[in-house]
């Protein structure tokens, strides 16, 4: 026989044994054979299906007809589903939003001629908008929000749930935790109507993992509620900052000052930020942080009920290391804060600590300034041992300090206090100022829209006495318009302390600028 006539012969009794393999193992009514191909049998009457669909002519409908998936019980899942809902409508009643307006003065040179050679100067005036979220925490329309939020403005307005708007008042401040607190202002000839609060939750008792909400206004779109989880807790910013909840829920610009709360309804934390991460990408990447709610309680208490305000405490005096002083020291660098006064009796003296020791890690982290290094210790809880690596003449040591609470009033920034240290400051220099009538204004030819208070009286042989004049008028400080005597106060009192202050006045009809050391 031929090599392939035995090929041959050896290929069709595999084929038959193939077949009569399948014969055996193959149903009958699931078999496809030669026969049910040649009477039209459709193929998906037996794969896969149990009762077909089969389709007359022009019969669409059958071919669309889907089959009901055959799921368990979901009772459960509309439950969630209506537990979120209803959570969601009783938490945005107390959501805020909160428009900011900041005057700001630009001053550019406008040419005349074509090359630009000569040319003028000329003042712009223009308002700044702001937007941020905030939280009703008293049915007197008490709000928490962040500093960052209502720092340095000039007017706040409030929207709330029903559409109402309201002028609101900063009432305080701490820039350390971002935390700050308005107060709703009535219409003038009305009373404010009763708030529906949100209740403070201990963020203490916060698990990783925990479902949250995140209330506030993205770019404006009232009353937007995303869901996510608690990724993370005592996340930080960097060395010197506040520990903060992780969460995944969405958190956009127009976000800050909103609340993250949980399942009950209650305040956990204040969104403050979202991590960026890669600069370059320009989406959402998942991370957003909020202040935990005992942080931001312990602040209101503070400002509202007049609480005192717990810090970490080991008794140190810091400051910032200048370039001069660093060489003195015989440091490689200007980072790091340096002791200049040790409490008597403090923890800190009892570790060892001395005036003239650099602070340079604290916990392990490098400290950049003094205020690094004095946030990382308020931070610290009582009981707490800090480790502080230190230089002393040039050595480098480790210090273990016990961190003890002590009331601190230092971070707080009141609106009460500035306008108590502006009249201070005031007196100080020997001046007193009043607002100034209609009758006034009209004998000094100013509009009523026109920003000025009038010096009335100026103390002989006071430091006043060498720039002003009884009956000056006191326009602008440092660019900022003095409208009245609150406004006055509250500029003076929180000017800064490294800059020299420029007071715009005007005697006899003449522009006069004043200048005021720190």
């Amino acid at each position: 026989m031929s090599r392939f006539f035995i090929q041959l012969t050896t290929l069709a009794a595999l084929l038959a044994g193939s077949a009569f393999a399948y014969l055996l193992m193959i149903d009958g009514d699931q078999r496809y054979d030669i026969f049910d191909l040649i009477q039209g049998r459709p193929l998906t009457a037996v794969i896969g299906a149990e009762t077909p669909i089969v389709a007359q002519a022009g019969d669409t409908e059958a071919l669309l007809r889907a089959v009901p998936l055959d799921l368990n019980d979901t009772g459960v899942l509309q439950e969630v589903n209506h537990a979120l809902s209803d959570l969601t409508d009783a938490v945005v009643t107390s959501v805020v939003s909160i428009d900011t307006t900041t005057n700001v003065n630009v001053s550019r040179i406008v040419p005349t001629d074509p090359f630009g050679f000569f040319g003028y100067r000329q003042n712009q005036k223009y308002k700044a908008p702001g937007l941020g979220s905030g939280v009703i925490v008293t049915e007197q329309g008490h709000i928490v929000t962040n500093h960052h939020v209502v720092a340095g403005v000039d007017e706040i307005r409030v929207t709330v749930h029903d559409g109402s708007e309201y002028t609101a008042e900063w009432v305080g401040s701490d820039p350390n935790v971002d935390v700050a607190v308005l107060q709703l202002k009535a219409p003038e000839g009305a009373t404010l109507p009763k708030f529906r609060p949100l209740g403070f939750g201990d963020s203490d008792e916060v698990r990783v993992g925990e479902m949250v909400l995140a209330v506030g206004n993205p770019f404006g779109l009232n009353e937007t509620v995303t869901r996510g989880i608690i990724s993370a807790k005592q996340r930080e910013l960097s060395d010197g900052s506040n520990e903060y909840f992780q969460v995944d829920a969405v958190i956009n610009p127009g976000n800050s000052g909103g609340p993250l709360v949980n399942i009950r309804g209650e305040i956990i934390g204040i969104n403050v930020a979202i991590f960026t991460g890669q600069q370059d990408v320009r989406v959402w990447q998942g991370i957003g942080l909020a202040i935990p709610a005992n942080e931001v309680k312990e602040v209101f208490d503070a400002i509202v009920l007049g609480r005192p305000l717990i810090r970490g405490y080991i008794g140190i005096e810091l400051e910032n290391i200048s370039r001069n002083l660093a060489i003195a020291l015989g440091l490689k660098s200007t980072q790091g804060a340096l002791i200049t006064n040790v409490v008597a009796g403090s923890p800190a003296e009892e570790a060892g600590l001395k005036p003239g020791d650099v602070i340079v890690e604290f916990d392990g982290k490098a400290m950049k300034t003094a205020e690094d290094a004095l946030s990382r210790i308020r931070s610290k809880k009582s009981g707490v041992v800090a480790k502080i690596g230190l230089i002393r003449k040039g050595e480098g040591l480790e210090a273990s300090v016990p961190v003890m609470a002590k009331s601190d009033t230092n971070t707080l920034k009141l609106r009460s206090d500035i306008s108590a240290n502006g009249q201070s400051i005031a007196e100080a220099l020997g001046i007193s100022v009043s607002n100034l009538t209609s009758q006034q204004r009209l004998a000094l030819g100013l509009k009523e829209d026109t920003a000025a208070v009038l010096i009335n009286d100026v103390t002989q042989g006071s430091q006043a006495e060498q720039r002003f004049q009884k009956g000056d008028l006191i326009h602008k400080i440092n660019q900022d318009s003095v409208t009245d005597i609150d406004v006055f106060y509250d500029l003076l009192g929180s000017l800064p302390q490294d800059k020299t202050t420029v007071m715009v006045l005007s005697r006899d009809g003449r522009l006069i600028r004043a200048f005021l050391n720190p």
